[in-house]
């Protein structure tokens, strides 16, 4: 699910620099409408402030934390087991459709349990915005979220979403509209930009495959390649922040938002040595692709883990791969080696 940011010419880089304003939330806030295009509520608890922000998170926090994701491993491990032998059997088929995509969303309906809903997750395709059409429309996921949200209500279903509709922040229910807020970001969150980890690992490994065979011969370098890959494709380069709050404002300035450039800061020669070099033994890697201070990524263990998992299952495999067909997007100057969007990848043993 793609995040629109409206163009801003005020852009923070640079690793020091972003680390400060992310945790600058009083001159840097969150309180703003992102996809306006598509969606007039706000994402929970993405685009809200402290001290209504640590509600929300903390009222979230347990349905993230690295032991719940990790009670998932076996059934993350069967779910890549099998599509991996599946997209490598029989005819050339893309990565991101016929894979990633469907790694992820078996995941996901393992972790919120709800495997009756994958097969629709899946016809969204990457992004649930053009899920219809080219063009940007929210009535997809919003069909979706109204359909799950009054289930949720009427019926007590062993699932993520009778629990998120039940959550209490100060001692009251949440409403119709924080219910979409939350759930839209659960689906989105977890959706194209690991889709993007998983495609970026085949891809570079498609090309190199002596790094490959390298990680094989060398397992404990799993986590610093996981780390790596996510710093080295910035899953998500972008996101802006406000200098005006919008909470009842009227007349807020067009010039208000702030682009936060994690990818300036992943790729800041200052912190990392050679950045455009993927290094999969890189000792040192504070990158910045889940964000930073109070607003670091809620689902950055379902992210990590999940990853690790398909890499693991990758290098048990034995299976060795070549690009057969690619079409990239890449990044402007000065991040022109680094991949934007992977419009047609397919791969062939």
């Amino acid at each position: 699910m793609s995040v629109y940011n409206p163009e801003t010419k005020n852009i923070i880089t640079g690793h020091k620099a972003l680390r400060e304003a992310l945790r600058n939330t009083e001159t840097y806030s969150s309180d703003l409408q992102g996809d306006a295009d598509v969606r007039d509520y706000r994402q929970l608890p993405l685009e809200v402030d402290p001290p209504r922000h640590h509600l929300y998170r903390a009222a979230l926090a347990p349905f993230f934390v690295k032991p719940k994701i990790e009670q998932f491993i076996p059934q993350f491990q069967a779910n890549s087991e099998k599509l991996i032998a599946q997209y490598f059997t029989g005819e050339t088929k893309e990565v991101v459709s016929e894979l990633a995509l469907l790694v992820v969303m078996e995941n996901l309906g393992v972790i919120f349990n709800r495997p009756q809903d994958v097969v629709e997750w899946i016809s969204w395709g990457a992004d649930v915005w053009t899920a219809e059409s080219e063009t940007r429309d929210g009535g997809v996921l919003h069909r979706y979220l109204d359909r799950i949200y009054e289930e949720a209500l009427t019926k007590k279903n062993d699932d993520i979403w009778h629990e998120i509709a039940h959550l209490e922040i100060n001692g009251e229910q949440i409403s119709a509209l924080e219910f979409r807020g939350i759930a839209g970001v659960m689906l989105a969150g977890g959706r194209d930009t690991v889709v993007k980890l998983l495609t970026g690992m085949l891809w570079y490994f498609g090309h190199h495959p002596e790094d490959l065979a390298w990680l094989r011969n060398n397992p404990e370098h799993l986590n610093s390649s996981i780390q790596e890959f996510l710093r080295f494709l910035s899953p998500l380069p972008i996101m802006n922040r406000t200098t005006v709050p919008e909470s009842g404002k009227t007349n807020l300035p067009p010039e208000r938002y702030v682009g936060m450039s994690f990818i300036s800061g992943n790729f800041d020669e200052s912190v990392f040595e050679n950045p455009f070099e993927i290094k999969l033994d890189r000792p040192k890697n504070p990158h910045l692709s889940f964000g930073f201070g109070p607003h670091t990524c809620l689902g950055i263990h379902i992210a990590d883990i999940e990853a690790k998992v398909f890499l693991q299952c990758l290098l048990n495999s034995n299976l060795n791969w070549k690009v057969a067909k690619e079409e990239i997007r890449y990044h402007e100057e000065p991040y022109r080696p680094v991949p934007d969007t992977f419009e047609t990848l397919q791969l062939v043993l």
